[in-house]
């Protein structure tokens, strides 16, 4: 026959009390962990783009520069027998700046909305760690209750619990 490993059950009511309460404050930060985890990787994600965006505002300004220097230098050249070849080529730099200017101002906006983005997920982040903390303490507050099989501690992790709790659903509606 095999034996089977025997559990140590508390006769102790207030000992069970505790430990439900335990229960429940680590379920709650679990589920406030898991938000702070997912805001946190959203947060670098949208940072990130918005790094590739600014990136690529950084090349559009380059190339609306360069093509700024090019007509310069075609519309300073000095006068030749094709004007009407040297005047589209400006005119066709021109267009480009233009159109690089109004491309940087879409980029630009992409990025400020990423940056955003990024900004409220830190937020909710921030949030989280908070509730996190006061959940791990009253649960460490309720620990002590077992040991000690004082109820002020039992009451005093579970205002802590709520608290908590109180906090990490104000994460939920940022």
């Amino acid at each position: 026959m095999s034996a089977i490993a025997e559990t140590a059950e508390s006769s102790d009511p207030f000992s069970k009390q505790v430990a439900v309460t335990i229960a429940i404050l680590t379920v709650f930060l679990a589920f406030i962990g898991n938000k702070g985890d997912n805001a946190k990787t959203e947060g670098l994600l949208k940072t990130s783009e918005a790094a590739n965006q600014w990136g690529y505002y950084q090349s559009k300004s380059i190339k609306q520069h360069t093509s700024e220097s090019e007509g310069s230098i075609l519309a300073n050249l000095p006068e030749s027998g094709n004007q009407a070849k040297r005047d589209a080529a400006i005119a066709k730099v021109e267009a480009n700046v233009k159109r690089y200017d109004s491309e940087k101002q879409e980029i630009k906006t992409k990025a400020e909305s990423l940056e955003s983005i990024a900004h409220q997920s830190e937020l909710v982040n921030d949030r989280c760690d908070q509730s996190s903390l006061v959940l791990q303490i009253g649960v460490i507050i309720c620990s002590i209750a077992i040991l000690s099989k004082w109820r002020l501690f039992w009451h005093l992790g579970m205002v802590l619990g709520t608290v908590g709790g109180a906090i990490g659903i104000t994460a939920f509606l940022l």
